[in-house]
């Protein structure tokens, strides 16, 4: 087999949980998915299952934090809560490709998450997930929300404030608070 397709399938066993359960089961069935020979399969059942494992779950830190960059204010107002809420959307929805791959796996993230937030957290994830230029009503001042999450304070006791914010670019903006 070519090395490509080798590599292609150790990609595959990194980044998708069930094919490492595929392989675990039933390791023909997993070759002959991903047309490998038996030379090859012998090469990934070499690496063994801890250390298959092992390399998955840095590859899943890794994508972690480069989320927690995307979003920095969000990842410290959530505290450990953030992580462990992408490491199971992680396992859930792969990696896309491109270089804009890691902000955009951030921005899914920002979306799913905020189904299992409080209102505060769901409006801070959902300014700091924007990159371009806009405008956007906000039931908080997220600025305020901003600055208490960069102090390590607690938001979702935040008081709520329709907010305009016009933003010309990621992290500038001007809020003006509503009546």
């Amino acid at each position: 087999m070519p090395l490509a397709a080798l590599q292609r399938a150790l990609a595959h066993l990194y980044t998708d949980e069930g094919a490492r359960e595929r392989l675990r089961r039933d390791p023909g069935a997993f070759a002959r998915s991903l047309a490998l020979g038996p030379a090859d399969l012998a090469s990934v059942t070499s690496i063994g299952e801890t250390r298959l494992h092992a390399y998955a779950d840095s590859l899943d830190r890794k994508r972690a934090n480069e989320c927690a960059r995307a979003l920095p204010l969000s990842a410290r107002a959530l505290g450990p809560r953030f992580r462990a809420e992408f490491l199971r959307f992680a396992r859930r929805v792969p990696l896309g490709a491109g270089p804009r791959r890691y902000r955009d796996d951030a921005v899914a993230f920002a979306a799913n998450l905020t189904r299992h937030c409080g209102p505060a957290e769901r409006a801070l994830l959902a300014f700091e997930a924007r990159s371009g230029p806009g405008i956007g009503f906000y039931r908080y001042c997220v600025p305020e929300l901003a600055r208490a999450a960069a102090r390590g304070a607690r938001i979702e006791d935040a008081e709520p404030r329709l907010t305009l914010v016009l933003r010309w670019s990621r992290g500038r903006c001007l809020a003006l608070g509503l009546p």
